[in-house]
Order: C-alpha cells, then structure tokens, then sequence
C-alpha cells in the first residue's frame, strides 16, 4: 500500500495543483497562478504541499488510498484540520466511497459544512479511481484571518535535499545519536556533530568508494557540513530536527547497518529506498522522464540544466529563481547533486566511468535497480 499510496498522492496532488496553476475557477479557491510544489518536512508530515507566493501562504494537502475503512478516512479529516497549526491551509483528498460502499466524501462533505466549521480552512476532494478523475467538494473560498507566518527560508525543494554526504556518514551519524540518546537537550549540536565534525577534519570519515574524506575545511566549513549532515537525516524522518533523536525509521536503518555493515547492499539498498520514497527522489526521476518525452535534449549538460530548470518552474515544481535564473548562484542549477547522489546508488545508466549524461538523449535511469530497491524496501533487511 506505500508505493500505491505515493503514486496516487502524487497523481492527485499534481491534478490540483495543475488545475490550481490553470486557473480552474473551482479548483483554484483563493489560490493565485503562481502556486508551486514545495517541501512540508516537519512534523506534522502532509502528503503533499503547496505555496502560493502572492499569499504568501503554504497549502498542506493529506490524501488517503482507495478500499479503506471509514475509521481511516475520518482520521485524514483529523490530520488535515491538524495541519492548520503549521500551515495556512489545508486540503483532504478521498475517494467517494469507503470500503464498505459508504458514501465517505459527502458524509466529510456534509461534517465539515456544519456551522462549527464554516471558518476552518479546509478543502475537500473526491476522486473515482476507475477514471482517475478528481473533484472539490469543499473550497476555501475566504483567507484565513490568523494563519502561522511563512519565511522565505522554510520553502524548500519537494525532494529530499543532498549535498556530499556518503552511506558510510550516514551511519556513523545514527550510531552517535543512538550513543548519546541517554543525553539531555539538543544532542545533536552539543554532541553527534561536534564529534562527528572532529571525525571529518581529522580525515576519520570516509567518501562513497571508502576513502577517507580528505578535503580543505575553511572558517566557514563547520556551519556548511552542520547543514550538510542533519538537513537529510531530518527530510528522510531518521531523527527529530529539533534534537537529532533517532526515530523509528533510523533504529531501523541503523539495525541494517548494524547487522549487516555501512557497506553492505542491504543497508544501501535501504537508504537509497528511503531518499526514492520517503525523500521523493522518485518523483523527481519521473518528472525528468516527462521532461526528456517532451523536450529536445540539448547536447551539452549545461544547456540541459538551463532546459530542466524551465520546465520545472513552469510547471509548479520549483520556487522562483533570482532574476538571471541559473546563473545566479555558486552551482548552475536547482539540480546540484541530485544525478551524484542516484549514480552512486546504480540508478543512473553511465556511458563510461565517469559520465551519465548522454548528449541528446538526457538521463537514462536503471529502471532494473530502481524497482529492486523499491521492491525490497527496508523491512526486507529485518
């Protein structure tokens, strides 16, 4: 049901907010055209999010699969008015009928349109599966009075963030949170990374092939690798962002590593399940597939980059850039690591040892290597 639940969270989450963007007058609510995908990493976790830079306004969507039970709807009823705390908006997605054949939408249609909740920010969707068709119940059709505020900072990308970290640094991270959980406060910035940072300048850690890390650290190093090493862990749900505790998800991706060592395919395979689903790799590696379908793949990598970046934003999955686009920052692109990242877990087909963009053609991804990981998931190391 995981990988049922991702697809279709992201058939649907990418149906309204096309609509949305489209200016569809019964979809688009109170929203504006320049409604884009972004990231929702803290706790609560919506499904699928949205901001709206006009409104400066994030829009937290919860969907919830086919051939449920009406206890589990009504539960998406609660997560979705819960998401109110943090986000300015919030929508619910379900099907028409639950399990039983009870018509579910209309009997959340017809709560959430009781007097108690005329005010409560929260749409509601219908979908039939049978025609992959979606419907609004329920709009927002008023801006809430007092909303939680947004900072530009908090919007980010809807995949997991990556920079140079390497399977070896991810375990060695687990295994320090998991050394210091008997440790008050913020474990994390008094402990794990003060010993882990010490570890990487003393060429203690090691790079992918195993070497050890073996680079230049500046004034400025500490506070980049402090963000270079939690912002994953946190988007992938492998410990609190607030503390740097383990949760489920890491005890069990640091038992792998336990069990079967830092190297292993077993906890590889684990980690690379994570950042494709949890991290929604995955959905990015579709988006580019759509992409080198629609467009004419330039020859050189840069002009792509450039390309990717254009149909990203115009189609509401990135944020604006600065004026100049791709030019303005230290790396050419929204994409900066991301293609590093899949090649060294064998997602990407390479012309040689070295290149795996094909001039003309794009990225070929290892759809072989793709389904074995997603077929394996974590529980299969367990």
């Amino acid at each position: 049901m995981g990988r049922v639940h991702d697809n279709l969270t992201t058939f649907y989450g990418d149906a309204i907010l096309e609509k949305i963007r489209l200016g569809d007058k019964r979809f688009q609510q109170i929203f504006s055209s320049t409604i884009t995908r972004c990231g929702g990493w803290d706790w609560p976790r919506p499904d699928y999010v949205c901001y709206d830079s006009t409104l400066n306004a994030k829009y937290a969507l919860e969907f919830k699969p086919p051939f449920q039970t009406k206890r589990e709807y009504l539960t998406g009823l609660g997560q979705s008015i819960s998401y109110l705390q943090e986000y300015q908006y919030s929508g619910l997605i379900l099907p028409y009928l639950a399990d039983d054949g009870f018509k579910i939408a209309n009997f959340v249609n017809d709560t959430l349109s009781s007097p108690e909740f005329k005010e409560v920010c929260t749409s509601l969707f219908a979908y039939d599966l049978s025609t992959k068709t979606i419907d609004i119940l329920r709009p927002i059709d008023s801006q809430r009075k007092s909303a939680p505020k947004t900072t530009p900072n908090e919007i980010k990308t809807f995949w997991c963030w990556w920079r140079d970290l390497s399977h070896f640094e991810v375990y060695d991270l687990l295994n320090l949170s998991f050394m210091y959980t008997d440790e008050v406060g913020d474990i994390y910035s008094d402990h794990i990374f003060p010993e882990f940072y010490k570890r990487m300048i003393n060429k203690q850690t090691k790079q992918w092939d195993g070497t050890p890390r073996n680079k230049n650290f500046t004034s400025n190093s500490e506070a980049a690798e402090k963000q270079n090493s939690k912002i994953p862990l946190v988007q992938l749900d492998l410990w609190s962002s607030s503390e740097g505790r383990l949760t489920n998800k890491g005890f069990k991706l640091l038992e792998i590593g336990k069990k079967y060592g830092a190297n292993s395919e077993a906890f590889k395979h684990s980690l690379a399940y994570l950042i494709l689903t949890t991290g929604k790799h995955l959905d990015l590696i579709n988006i580019i597939e759509k992409f080198q379908k629609v467009t004419t793949v330039p020859q050189k990598s840069s002009d792509y980059a450039h390309d990717l970046e254009v149909f990203l934003d115009n189609n509401g999955f990135i944020g604006k850039r600065k004026p100049g686009g791709i030019k303005t920052g230290a790396k050419n692109s929204y994409l900066r690591d991301e293609m590093k990242l899949w090649n060294k877990f064998g997602l990407l087909l390479t012309k040689n040892t070295t290149q795996y963009f094909f001039p003309g053609i794009g990225y070929q991804f290892n759809w072989e290597q793709i389904t074995n990981i997603l077929r394996d998931s974590m529980d299969s190391y367990i």
